[in-house]
């Protein structure tokens, strides 16, 4: 199924609306929403990357205990 609004997208531009909506069945949606409920990778996506407070992170993984590596740096050898 083509979308509409896909089209666009010229040379993997955005030249729709400047806030990135678009009006189908006569509602507004961000093409973001979109390109995500159905799916599709648009062109120039934002793409969120996790942000990690690894103070928080590193904290966690002590107290859980799943830390498997014993931090001293030096690997046992099975030979």
């Amino acid at each position: 199924m083509e979308h509409k609004w896909l089209r666009l997208y010229v040379d993997n531009v955005w030249t729709g609306r400047e806030d990135r909506m678009v009006r189908i069945n006569g509602q507004e949606h961000s093409i973001d929403d979109l390109a995500k409920h159905h799916g599709i990778e648009l062109p120039d996506s934002k793409k969120t990357k996790k942000q990690v407070n690894s103070n928080e992170d590193i904290r966690y993984k002590d107290e859980s205990g799943d830390d498997s590596d014993s931090g001293d740096g030096v690997s046992e050898s099975t030979e």
